[in-house]
């Protein structure tokens, strides 16, 4: 019965894999809320993102959401990103293990800055300025279907605010892990992002108008603007991991990731990690993507895992480099595992 189910879910997945259509340039830009796509998770972002084989516990549930099955006890992330563009964002996360599996609650919330408000009669600003608030708030339950299958899912509330308009939808991730029995090796696949489209309504959509060639004592109509929907950035990974040499106290990890987007270049992402009796780790990563205006170049990290009372607290720091115009990423977390 369990095979029946596993292949089940395998076939669902890739089914929903193959309606996506192949990477090209003619898409690009054509997705909205596009924070669903930014990283977090400083190991996994120090590993290029090359993670959807890696069940790393809580930080695992961006990456793959079946990767939240092997958390123990109770694990809380907080952690912060210096992004492109003077962007923040501010990830936190919750989970538990549950006697059916494992349950993780996840906010992302985008610090955009202020802005200057400006109008037709006012150009150079009217003085008032606004906070932009993009968030996206996921709910993940995760279990073991067998000794060595696990599957996960995630839902999303996106909610996306500009100036009293508004954009709000909702977005799913459904992953599956598979390990083999041969050194540490394990394989992954994910489908994330689905969801209906979304389009922005609100009371700045609204606009008083004099009618044309209507009586000059009749009054304003209100009309209202129609925002055009857009779909969500959906994309299919497919990836793995293995050890590549022990020695001892000492393991390097191996990572592999094939991206196939919906609404640009497919990207290829991979990964090294060298771990030092799970206390020290140092990582490294590099995604490439077959167009010429990829921002993102080689990505680097550490992560020091220290007791603390009857848990452990990690520390971790991630590098992104980034091309063109905008500055390099930084992040920093700390884990708490109880």
């Amino acid at each position: 019965m369990k095979r029946i189910y596993l292949a089940t879910l395998v076939l669902g997945l890739v089914a929903l894999a193959t309606q996506a259509e192949a990477g090209t340039d003619r898409r690009i830009g054509t997705a909205g809320a596009q924070e669903l796509r930014i990283p977090v998770g400083t190991r996994g972002i120090a590993l290029a993102g090359a993670t959807v084989a890696s069940n790393h516990g809580l930080e695992s549930v961006f990456y793959n959401p079946a990767g939240l099955a092997s958390t123990e006890g109770v694990e809380a992330y907080f952690g912060n990103t210096s992004y492109i563009a003077d962007i923040n964002v501010r990830y936190l996360a919750l989970s538990s293990k549950m006697d059916w599996g494992s349950l993780a609650f996840t906010a992302k919330v985008l610090d955009l800055g202020d802005l200057i408000v400006t109008t037709e009669d006012a150009p150079e600003g009217t003085g008032q300025v606004e906070t932009l608030t993009f968030a996206v708030i996921g709910l993940t339950a995760s279990r073991y279907l067998t000794d060595a299958i696990s599957f996960g899912a995630t839902g999303y509330f996106i909610n996306e605010s500009i100036l009293d308009v508004h954009a709000k939808g909702v977005a799913f991730d459904m992953g599956l892990h598979y390990d083999l029995p041969w050194r540490n090796a394990r394989f992954g696949l994910v489908m994330k992002n689905l969801g209906p489209d979304m389009a922005f309504d609100g009371a700045n959509l609204e606009h008083s108008v004099q009618i044309p060639g209507s009586s000059p004592n009749s009054r304003p109509r209100v009309l209202r603007t129609q925002s055009a929907a857009f779909d969500l950035p959906t994309y299919f990974e497919l990836g793995g991991e293995m050890s590549a040499w022990t020695s001892g106290d000492n393991q390097v990890m191996g990572y592999g990731t094939y991206q196939s987007n919906n609404f640009s270049k497919d990207e290829f992402r991979g990964g090294v990690e060298y771990n030092y009796q799970d206390l020290l780790s140092l990582r490294g990563g590099y995604a490439y993507a077959d167009q010429n205006d990829y921002l993102f170049g080689p990505s680097f990290g550490a992560g020091l895992n220290l007791p603390l009372g009857g848990g452990t607290v990690s520390v971790d720091y991630a590098f992104q480099s980034v091309d063109s115009f905008f500055d390099d990423m930084h992040t920093i977390s700390a884990r708490f595992k109880f």
